[in-house]
């Protein structure tokens, strides 16, 4: 009897860790102009537009709040007020944070940078398939 019940508070306690630790995640329509090649005479711009993907996070942590309330800076279009708030949370290495200030930043312009941070959230989180198509449409965009 007692086993059963260990069993059923064990399998309440990993339900609990699984809820508390999932994202709701938010589109970003994203803008990247090309222009190839880039020394040459013959030079075509092309304008790319692409999908990225911010992440609302559901606990109640102070990293939460606050890249809850960066993200709905960028889905509102502040994305100065964001960058500002998720540069405080990118310290803890919350791979979370750490793509949607990668998305932030190319939305401000700074490809490069940004692509660095999705690349360490894909990599903090493999298995995040949001995180993954982040970085692979930038991984086909930078190269």
């Amino acid at each position: 009897m007692w086993r059963r019940q260990l069993k059923i508070a064990l399998y309440c306690n990993i339900a609990l860790i699984v809820c508390a630790c999932s994202y709701q995640y938010h589109t970003i329509r994203c803008v990247r102009t090309l222009t190839i090649p880039k020394a040459d005479s013959d030079v075509i711009t092309v304008t790319v537009n692409f999908t990225a993907y911010v992440a609302y996070i559901h606990n109640k942590s102070d990293v939460a709040r606050t890249n809850n309330d960066a993200v709905s800076r960028i889905v509102n279009g502040n994305v100065d007020g964001a960058l500002a708030l998720l540069q405080t949370g990118i310290t803890s290495n919350e791979p979370v944070v750490l793509n949607n200030y990668g998305v932030a930043l190319i939305l401000k312009g700074d490809f490069d940078t940004g692509y660095q941070y999705i690349y360490k959230a894909a990599m903090l989180q493999p298995d995040n398939p949001y995180f993954r198509k982040n970085y692979l449409y930038l991984h086909e965009l930078k190269y």
